[in-house]
């Protein structure tokens, strides 16, 4: 099997897992009880924050462990927003859980405004930067758009609206982007950033929520107190601990450089046999989405599973949902959109697998069509 699909969730890494597995049948001890075993298990836990704070560039304190980033965006909205008299800035190529929520706001008569994107995929800074003004109240802009690879320039962009509106919130969905660009937190200038750790190599249902110190929010779940009085709820310690051993070995075994070639050969090949690649800003080099003409995507993903290559047709958690929101705002047409699929990659792909894939795309493709014809 050759699975294309990172982008919608990883193989969890060996070494995560066996992280996790000692901590449910060793030190599967509640963090927050007071005697010794349970004290040194909040101690791990808090060994593990420290881990993926230095590895981001985020101070311990600044990260509350979550279940996933759907959480994490959802708080972000639901804890930033006090009244109806500031407004909301987004974009059209927000992940669903940022752009659902806006869609929610605005349902309930807050002034929420959404930036375009342009046809090379990339927010329109300058539209972005008009709809903001002195009420602004929280701004969120994606890092790296889930459905094309596309990078926004979070840190410029961040500056730029600093210097309109100082007391903006500015967040982030890093869902796509966390250890997979260059820049760290510190560097980015967000006020809030959210990840989730089966992106990179850990289980599903841990993620994070970074508040850089200083930004004061309500919290998110109310109850014991823990996650510094923001997310109460004993916390998930082997997801925990298999999250900061998932951001250690895919630190170890990350190649952007790799996955920029990888990346660049596919968007040759496809376009030298009557394709082309959509989003041509700059992209992180772990996804890439291409229409290939005359096939239905979701044909085309039914049939290359047969032949043991697994692929996407655009982001997994709108999979029931007819369109595509984000290609449609970047100015595909219906029928461009239907023959789109997305081909993601991580740290164990290898360029010769991606190739052979490419090749049973295509002729899988050109087989397709010859049925149609015929």
């Amino acid at each position: 099997m050759i699975y294309l699909d990172n982008a919608a969730t990883t193989r969890v890494y060996d070494t995560a897992a066996d992280a996790a597995k000692r901590v449910m049948l060793d030190d599967y001890f509640n963090p927050n009880a007071t005697y010794s075993s349970a004290v040194k298990t909040n101690d791990d836990v808090e060994q593990c924050r420290r881990d993926i704070a230095k590895s981001i560039g985020a101070l311990p304190e600044e990260l509350i462990f979550t279940s996933c980033a759907t959480e994490s965006n959802n708080a972000v909205f639901d804890c930033c927003i006090k009244n109806k008299k500031g407004n909301i800035v987004t974009t059209c190529g927000e992940h669903s859980s940022v752009y659902e929520n806006a869609v929610r706001f605005k349902s309930r008569g807050i002034d929420v405004r959404f930036a375009p994107l342009k046809k090379s995929g990339s927010v329109d800074e300058n539209s972005l930067l008009e709809l903001i003004d002195e009420n602004t109240a929280l701004v969120s802009v994606i890092h790296v758009n889930n459905e094309t690879g596309v990078v926004n320039p979070i840190a410029r962009i961040a500056e730029r609206i600093r210097k309109k509106s100082p007391r903006a919130i500015i967040h982030s969905d890093g869902v796509q982007a966390l250890l997979k660009t260059e820049i760290s937190l510190d560097a980015l200038g967000v006020d809030l950033y959210s990840a989730s750790a089966h992106k990179i190599g850990a289980p599903k249902g841990i993620g994070i929520l970074y508040v850089k110190n200083g930004i004061n929010i309500s919290p998110i779940l109310y109850g014991g107190g823990q996650e510094r009085g923001l997310r109460s709820g004993t916390q998930n310690t082997p997801y925990i601990a298999a999250y900061a051993a998932a951001v250690e070995r895919f630190i170890a075994t990350a190649d952007r450089s790799k996955m920029t070639g990888i990346r660049h050969d596919l968007s040759v090949y496809f376009e030298s046999r009557g394709c082309f690649t959509v989003g041509t800003d700059e992209n992180s080099g772990y996804i890439i989405c291409v229409c290939i003409p005359g096939v239905k995507a979701e044909i085309l993903q039914n049939a290359v599973h047969d032949k043991g290559v697994i692929i996407g047709k655009g982001a997994a958690c709108s999979g029931t949902k007819r369109g595509n929101r984000v290609l449609s705002a970047m100015g595909l047409d219906p029928y461009q959109i239907e023959c789109c699929i997305r081909l993601s990659f991580f740290t164990d792909t290898d360029s010769k697998d991606v190739l052979n894939a490419a090749n049973i795309i295509i002729d899988t493709a050109q087989a397709i069509r010859s049925n149609n014809v015929g």
